[in-house]
């Protein structure tokens, strides 16, 4: 019974997941870090799949709740974002691993995952 409450007590103080939209195609990112609803942690998750792209794809990170402020960097670079409601959007336009800083009223937290461009 205490592993139940324990689990329940982890899953409602850990952040929501994101994913990016790609057409159909649903491709999960990584929570690398994160403060939300009071309660911490930085589990260091890698990004295990990579999103292949055609240079100038439109790029769509699909969050569960409405940030305050983004911060996005792919290849160590950073890029401009459009933060619209509950998705972060931006041009692929290089490729690399990717870092998305979001602050909302609930904490922040920061997304990790991998971009490649496909050859034309």
């Amino acid at each position: 019974m205490l592993t139940l409450v324990l689990a329940v007590a982890l899953g409602v103080a850990r952040p929501p997941d994101a994913h990016l939209a790609l057409g159909s195609t649903h491709v999960p990112v990584a929570v690398s870090s994160w403060c939300w609803h009071g309660h911490c942690g930085a589990p260091n998750a890698a990004s295990t799949t990579v999103a292949v792209l055609p240079r100038g794809y439109t790029v769509n990170c699909v969050l569960a709740f409405q940030p305050t402020h983004v911060t996005l960097t792919v290849g160590g670079r950073v890029v401009p974002a459009i933060n619209d409601g509950a998705v972060v959007i931006w041009r692929a336009t290089s490729a690399g691993g990717f870092v998305l800083r979001v602050d909302s009223t609930a904490g922040w937290v920061v997304y990790v995952g991998r971009i490649a461009l496909k050859h034309a």
